[in-house]
């Protein structure tokens, strides 16, 4: 194996449209929040289709990716696995999503392999194509281009302008597990991005409120 991939440093969300383009086909939109320094991920996971009943399963996600590389001529790829319920990982929701993912190292294309808790049973959904979407289309993220990835050893320090966004979104849904997540990421970035201090209060001081009921 060869560590030859040039790990970038940031926080950006990318959003997946899973699924193939036939009529009436199930469709997984899949969007995250990548944490590079420690290699995780966060986010959602909205299962649909025009089925009767209608498919409607919507998660919150969690997990890590890692780079499978390879030696030459051999090509590198990135392994993204996450798994979700109804809170997050705070929650005491049971599992009802997993998924592994696989794309190039430029994050874009690939192919997925996933499961999800249908009423009492699991269901598996292997070999599916993902595509990368042009901007994320979720509640919980607003739509943001997928970006920026820095390399460690560039001039310029980390630029991530998301957290505030991220974090308003947060507050809005009410959504605790995933405010405390976004305040943790962005307190590690104040010194280089103070103008995410007054976003990073505001969640903290809905977080306090919360944890007082």
């Amino acid at each position: 194996m060869s560590g030859t991939h040039q790990q970038p440093v940031g926080l950006f969300p990318l959003a997946y449209r899973i699924g193939t383009s036939a009529p009436g086909a199930q469709s997984l939109a899949f969007n995250l929040l990548v944490f590079t320094p420690e290699e995780t991920v966060s986010g959602t996971a909205a299962i649909t289709q025009a089925t009767n009943p209608p498919l409607d399963i919507h998660s919150d996600v969690w997990g890590e990716y890692t780079y499978l590389t390879v030696m030459s001529p051999g090509v590198s790829k990135i392994l993204i696995t996450a798994q979700g319920n109804h809170g997050g990982p705070g929650s005491n929701s049971i599992v009802n999503f997993k998924i592994r993912l696989v794309v190039g190292t430029d994050w874009k294309d690939g192919v997925a392999n996933y499961s999800y808790l249908d009423g009492q049973r699991w269901v598996e959904v292997n070999n599916v194509p993902a595509h990368l979407t042009e901007a994320v289309r979720s509640n919980a993220f607003p739509p943001l281009e997928p970006g920026p990835v820095i390399p460690p050893n560039s001039s310029y320090p980390p630029i991530m302008p998301l957290y505030a966004a991220p974090i308003q979104s947060a507050i809005a849904s009410g959504d605790l597990a995933q405010m405390k997540n976004l305040a943790s990421l962005a307190t590690q970035q104040l010194d280089q991005q103070p103008q995410l201090q007054s976003a990073l209060e505001a969640a903290k001081g809905e977080i306090s409120r919360l944890e007082r009921r």
